[in-house]
């Protein structure tokens, strides 16, 4: 079964590639392993989405867009952002959003989430976007193709990757658990 994924990044790679080990032991519809394609496609909203809201809809965008453009039997878009919860502390939350298309059922999962330190939330708020913002808080450089955000925050031990694998196990559900 081809598994068609909305981007090339190597952290959101790596999270599907994760999700999918995790679920190789249980039942899929095809009864087929999981063959992963990996295509560039817009997210068709903002370079950060500030909002649940945008993030889903970026999410679900890349998924449609990824299946329509491979024609796998399954596609998946991901998509990182903030949740604004006080513009004015201010107080913002990055998560992460995964969408699951199959041409006739969308699903959604979604990662866990980490407050911004103030400076990084000014910023953002600001209008920079975060990857740059995160490289010059960490005094790094292309921080958001590997460890992310998540990792300079946790010490590691909560990489982009790993935040992203949760949406992605979590948005595949209904392909591998009977729901009633």
């Amino acid at each position: 079964m081809r598994l068609a994924v909305g981007t090339l990044r190597r952290a959101k790679l790596d999270a599907v590639r994760g999700a999918v080990e995790h679920l190789r032991a249980l039942p899929w519809p095809t009864g087929e392993p999981l063959e992963i394609v990996p295509i560039a496609v817009p997210s068709g909203v903002s370079d950060m989405p500030m909002s649940e809201e945008e993030g889903l809809a970026g999410a679900a965008n890349r998924a449609r867009a990824a299946l329509s453009a491979t024609g796998a039997e399954l596609a998946l878009g991901l998509e990182g952002g903030v949740v604004v919860v006080d513009r004015e502390q201010p107080l913002l939350i990055l998560r992460n959003w995964a969408a699951a298309w199959d041409g006739r059922r969308l699903w959604y999962g979604s990662g866990p989430g980490i407050q911004l330190p103030a400076e990084l939330a000014e910023t953002v708020l600001g209008g920079e976007e975060l990857g740059v913002a995160i490289d010059r808080y960490a005094g790094e450089h292309d921080i958001r193709s590997g460890r992310g955000t998540f990792g300079v925050l946790t010490a590691d031990l909560l990489d982009r990757a790993h935040a992203f694998e949760d949406a992605v196990v979590a948005a595949l559900a209904p392909w591998y658990v009977t729901m009633t």
